[in-house]
């Protein structure tokens, strides 16, 4: 039976009240957070940002579908940092900004944009449809360019936990017309760097891993499902075990962002915690050894010790801004998908 139908008919069990409520769920504890419990009014002020004005990417769309830009001061056209919310896809908002995003735009004197999307949770977005909204904000900020004064050819996805693996599949499968809905459409989807914290990039590894994590003793298991149950609308499962088994194999393929690689990809920084429990290292380790695999540029930065939470990784901005400015100058090449002929192909 669909996760929705079981919703209606026992609310009170239903995948998004266990993992909103139960104190064990670390994708809901990391990522809910909202910038504002952290004084967001000094952090901006000191980044050169300007405070958030609000737009709808697409007319008369869901109240989700609104973004926030932070315009960096100053009249000249400037590259773009674009934020997505982590929260396992069901959880957050485009005000769940980590303080390292702020950071980054200030150092590399960029603009900031948060951007909204509706939850895998939410009935009016079936699985792909969070994507789309995503790929419609990135077609709705390059179009608007000229009024926001940003430069469109210079954009930049950076994300964390749900909100990286959002931003590494919108940056890889640019041109995947199977992924670019029809909101908002004029503008390509390509971007020129992603910046990725601690995401889930392969779903048949990621239950794998998790298992492994737990069995070891590494890691406790979860008192839930697996979110990505509610991302790809699979029926629910027996018991608390981390699985995808009802899961429709098509879709999960679908939504991994390494069945789109090709050397024309934009470059990636990879940064994950060796000791995530959450979201395991390897999935950050897989994709980095995918991207080396196709000829794509990538920086992947394993934290000893470290956990899933941008504050237990040590990251420092200057060495983002650094990756990022050198990706602004990277002339990109085209060559035939290296998954060959049977996956969706790059228009």
């Amino acid at each position: 039976m669909n996760i929705r139908v079981l919703k209606k008919l026992i609310p009170g069990i239903s995948v998004f009240l266990v993992l909103l409520f139960l104190s064990g769920c670390e994708w809901m504890e990391s990522s809910n957070k909202s910038y504002e419990s952290i004084a967001v009014e000094d952090v901006v002020a000191k980044s050169h940002l300007s405070e958030a004005v609000e737009y709808s990417y697409v007319k008369d769309g869901h109240e989700r579908q609104k973004l926030d830009f932070y315009r960096y001061e100053g009249e000249a056209k400037r590259p773009t940092l674009i934020w997505i919310h982590g929260g396992a896809w069901i959880a957050g908002d485009k005000g769940s900004i980590e303080p390292i995003a702020f950071q980054v735009a200030g150092l590399g004197k960029y603009n900031l944009i948060s951007i909204g999307y509706r939850l895998a949770s939410d009935e009016s977005a079936p699985w792909p449809e969070i994507v789309y909204d995503v790929k419609a904000a990135v077609r709705w900020i390059k179009l608007n360019s000229e009024k926001l004064g940003i430069d469109p050819d210079e954009i930049i996805l950076m994300g964390e936990s749900a909100g990286a693996h959002l931003a590494a599949l919108t940056a890889f499968s640019s041109g995947v017309e199977e992924l670019e809905g029809d909101k908002t459409p004029g503008a390509s989807t390509e971007v020129k760097a992603a910046v990725l914290f601690y995401g889930p990039y392969n779903m048949s590894s990621f239950a794998v891993q998790k298992n492994s994590a737990i069995k070891s003793g590494m890691c406790e298991e979860p008192p839930y499902s697996s979110p990505i149950l509610e991302l790809l609308d699979c029926a629910e499962t027996n018991g608390t075990r981390y699985n995808i088994d009802t899961c429709d194999l098509r879709d999960v393929r679908a939504a991994d962002p390494g069945a789109y690689l090709d050397k024309s990809d934009p470059p990636a920084y990879l940064v994950h915690g060796e000791h995530d429990c959450t979201v395991p290292w390897g999935q950050s380790k897989a994709l980095h050894d995918e991207l080396d695999d196709v000829g794509v540029r990538n920086e992947f930065v394993s934290v000893k010790g470290g956990e899933h939470e941008v504050s237990s990784l040590g990251v420092k901005a200057q060495d983002i801004v650094d990756f990022i400015n050198e990706s602004l100058v990277d002339e990109k090449e085209s060559v035939t998908d290296a998954y060959g002929p049977s996956l969706p192909t790059k228009q």
